[in-house]
């Protein structure tokens, strides 16, 4: 399991938690589907603190209110790489070191990478409302090569692996709507004990680190817009269906990106080769292939997929790949022999 190694130290401000019953008024603005969560209230005051434990990543959330300026003691037990979100935000906030020398600033709607050494910190945090996203996972995905093309966070994996002992920060980058929807679709697939909820989590935040290098290489000029729009897209349509099935409307990208429908569907083609509408029909039937090989049955992944009837489901399969799904199970049986 990922170890906590980011701890900001609520109690330094707020005392104890707050009993569950005590905390009947206070909500997460950005609720977990399983982790610890945790309240606080001290006068004008209060804090939402959750936490998620995965096995390659570990998120947090905060919720913060204040009515004075706050210094909150931050406590890094090993040195480890950091993406701050800034989701919402009164003022700019900042963390410094113990002699208050800044390390870096965020602001509002922005994010950055973050590596800390092990040791204490302060966050600085201005009267008014915050909310605070904040996750770590395990850098050995970047290993072997696999760091080719994220320029942007050589310095801080090269500081990582060599255990510096000197903080390092990224470029930061948009917090836009595209981002709140991998963020919120990470946390609504937060399950401790379900293997396939383990790797959905770290999928998830590997897309999260993809987006916030086209974010950045888009602000530096080094790729297009529409070259980042087009892989958004992409990404977009697997959340949609990944959660709504077939019922996922492609007109909730124009809703989101800043392109008409009859661009994306040009730019997509060109850019894949393919139209967004046969790359969502093939990415449920590519999910259906999983879910029939698990041995689910074909009625349960129609109602899964949002199939109103069963032979919808069955239609779109065989025009998609030429065979009923009892026939592809039973290729896949037989080539099992091979």
């Amino acid at each position: 399991m990922m170890r906590k190694s980011f701890f900001i130290e609520t109690t330094a401000v707020f005392g104890k938690p707050l009993p569950d019953e005590q905390a009947a008024g206070l909500f997460p603005s950005l609720p977990f589907s399983d982790g610890d969560t945790v309240y606080y209230q001290k006068e004008r005051k209060s804090c939402i603190a959750q936490d998620f434990k995965g096995r390659l990543g570990y998120l947090q959330q905060f919720d913060f209110v204040f009515d004075e300026v706050v210094n909150l003691p931050v406590t890094v037990k090993q040195a480890d790489l950091y993406v701050v979100y800034l989701m919402q935000a009164s003022d700019s906030i900042q963390i410094a070191d113990t002699q208050n020398a800044p390390i870096t600033s965020l602001n509002k709607r922005r994010a950055r990478f973050i590596y800390l050494p092990r040791g204490h910190y302060c966050l600085h945090v201005p009267p008014g409302t915050y909310q605070l996203f904040i996750c770590y996972f395990d850098v050995g995905i970047f290993d072997s090569g696999a760091d080719t093309g994220f320029e942007f966070l050589h310095p801080l994996l090269e500081a990582h692996r060599e255990q510096s002992s000197r903080p390092m920060v990224s470029r930061d980058f948009m917090i836009g709507p595209v981002t709140e929807i991998y963020i919120q679709s990470l946390c609504e697939k937060l399950e401790k004990a379900d293997v396939d909820s383990q790797i959905a989590i770290i999928f998830q935040l590997k897309e999260m680190i993809k987006l916030a290098k086209r974010k950045i290489d888009r602000e530096l000029g080094v790729v297009t817009e529409n070259e980042a729009m087009v892989e958004t897209a992409k990404t977009l349509i697997e959340l949609g269906v990944d959660e709504k099935g077939i019922n996922y409307s492609l007109s909730t990208l124009t809703g989101l990106l800043p392109i008409s429908e009859a661009n994306l569907q040009v730019l997509f083609k060109k850019h894949f080769d393919i139209t967004p509408n046969n790359f969502k029909k093939n990415y449920i039937i590519e999910k259906s292939k999983k879910m029939l090989t698990a041995g689910d049955t074909v009625l349960h992944i129609a109602d899964e997929l949002g199939f109103a009837h069963e032979r919808s489901f069955y239609r779109l399969f065989k025009r998609c790949t030429g065979y009923s799904p009892k026939t592809y199970l039973s290729m896949l049986d037989s080539n099992s022999y091979l």
